[in-house]
């Protein structure tokens, strides 16, 4: 069984990715809520694939690093040493090395994200995701700032205001919009893979439905001649740009676990 840390505090997000790869019996999902003092990834890439890449990578690195000091204060408290005689930075090396061989220092820059083809470890997973809503009226924003449209990070109602405030008078036939999500997954040691999913939508005047989240009730599916936020949950998943890229997503994480 390999733990897949999924790198969201976004509880909507967390079920709709569990509800898409709960079925694969080789991995088992871990929620990032599990842990504590898990840092705030900042969000500086101007590409989707750039912070789904930062975020993964950047917890990925985290994570590992809180694996270190547990197992040199487990290791101390097992062989009872002296505090003072026991090189933490030996034992951390060492756990690290061990669990996922030896790394130069990089830059944590989005343009820089190591990138692994071969990983030493599959011990330490985490996927991370970066989605959003690309208007093509406004040139194809909010797209990375999809969550922080407005201002603040979150707050769907604000970010859905501006959105309308800033296609008013914008004819439907030129509303046409995307939702795209990249997703991530990575080891302490870099990037292994990153896919893409994307569905074509508009944009409309007022929002319908009460379901979904973000920008779901004004995005119309027009096959569906609803909006995700009148889709039911299993329908919405059928679809969406999260389920296109997840499919993609189990793929290559299919063909990752055959070489163990």
């Amino acid at each position: 069984m390999v733990q897949i840390v999924v790198g969201t505090n976004n509880r909507h997000k967390f079920r709709e990715i569990n509800q898409i790869l709960g079925d694969i019996k080789a991995i088992e999902l871990v929620a990032l809520t599990a842990f504590t003092g898990v840092p705030s990834i900042a969000e500086t890439a101007d590409t989707f694939a750039g912070n789904a890449q930062k975020k993964a990578f950047e917890l990925a690195q985290f994570l590992a690093l809180v694996n270190r000091v547990s197992f040199a204060s487990r290791s101390t408290a097992i062989e009872d040493e002296d505090e003072e005689e026991t090189d933490f930075e030996a034992l951390s090396a060492q756990r690290h090395r061990s669990a996922s061989g030896r790394q130069r220092k990089v830059s944590l820059t989005p343009e820089r994200m190591p990138k692994v083809e071969s990983p030493q470890s599959l011990e330490l997973l985490v996927m991370a995701d970066d989605s959003g809503l690309e208007v093509d009226a406004l040139g194809g924003a909010p797209g990375v700032h999809s969550a922080r449209y407005a201002g603040t990070h979150g707050d769907d109602a604000a970010n859905n205001q501006l959105l309308l405030k800033n296609l008013k008078g914008v004819p439907a036939e030129k509303r046409k919009a995307r939702f795209v999500c990249e997703i991530a997954l990575a080891s302490p040691e870099g990037i292994l893979f990153t896919v893409r999913g994307s569905l074509e939508g508009l944009i409309i005047d007022e929002p319908r439905g009460n379901g979904g989240f973000g920008y779901d009730p004004l995005f119309l599916y027009p096959p569906a001649g609803k909006t995700f936020g009148e889709m039911s949950p299993e329908d919405k998943n059928k679809i969406s740009h999260r389920s296109n890229a997840l499919a993609k997503f189990r793929q290559a994480l299919e063909n990752l676990l055959k070489g163990r």
